[in-house]
């Protein structure tokens, strides 16, 4: 079999010397769990509520009944719909992911006890991220350009154990993000000097090494 190598005119160092830094939809992410857990801690203490809380960040492994009330957020997407050499800027979305469980009680089914507590951290959170205290969601100047609640949506769940019946709640919010690169200060490339080609292979052109 013939192959073929298509030489790319790069230098054998990176271009990019710089560390990159955390991007913005990293930060924010961290930022609205951090917000959520201060004051919905803060809450629970006005209302006197005696459930178990916890929080999370990314959070995959599956809800438990005995944890009480569970808070994760989520990253989902970011759309760039404007764009320039220097930065980026679009919407980004963030699930905040609300779990609750509740026992039946003598004249109180079990789900519509859990529903309720969920919808009551539900509101408490959309409150919270609705407020214009958290419009710049406590970061510098010009790192977001705006948020809101797109949504908040109740869910079944088929995870229901023993005694105690689990709803979940999900709110969508939209965190309009700027995220910023250096401009590149292009130099000439002279000779085919390269620490890396491409070769023509079977499943298409492969970067390889060649240090």
């Amino acid at each position: 079999m013939f192959v073929s190598w298509k030489i790319i005119q790069i230098e054998s160092m990176p271009i990019i010397t710089e560390e990159i830094p955390k991007q913005g939809f990293e930060i924010v992410g961290e930022q609205i769990g951090a917000i959520l857990t201060m004051e919905l801690a803060y809450q629970r203490t006005l209302k006197s509520l005696s459930d178990n809380f916890e929080s999370f960040y990314e959070r995959k492994t599956p809800y438990d009944k005995s944890e009480g009330v569970m808070v994760s957020v989520l990253y989902d997407n970011t759309n760039y719909d404007n764009r320039t050499q220097s930065n980026s800027n679009g919407p980004s979305t963030f699930h905040i992911d609300v779990y609750g469980s509740s026992p039946s009680k003598p004249n109180e089914r079990g789900d519509g006890l859990a529903a309720a507590l969920v919808k009551q951290y539900l509101g408490m959170i959309r409150y919270i991220l609705s407020s214009t205290k958290y419009k710049s969601l406590l970061l510098p100047p010009n790192t977001i350009g705006g948020t809101y609640v797109d949504s908040i949506q109740m869910y079944d769940t088929e995870n229901n154990q023993d005694a105690k019946n689990i709803r979940m709640g999900r709110i969508a919010f939209v965190v309009k993000l700027y995220e910023t690169q250096a401009l590149w200060e292009a130099t000439v490339l002279t000779g085919n000097v390269t620490g890396v080609k491409l070769e023509d292979a079977d499943s298409g052109y492969k970067y390889e090494l060649t240090n």
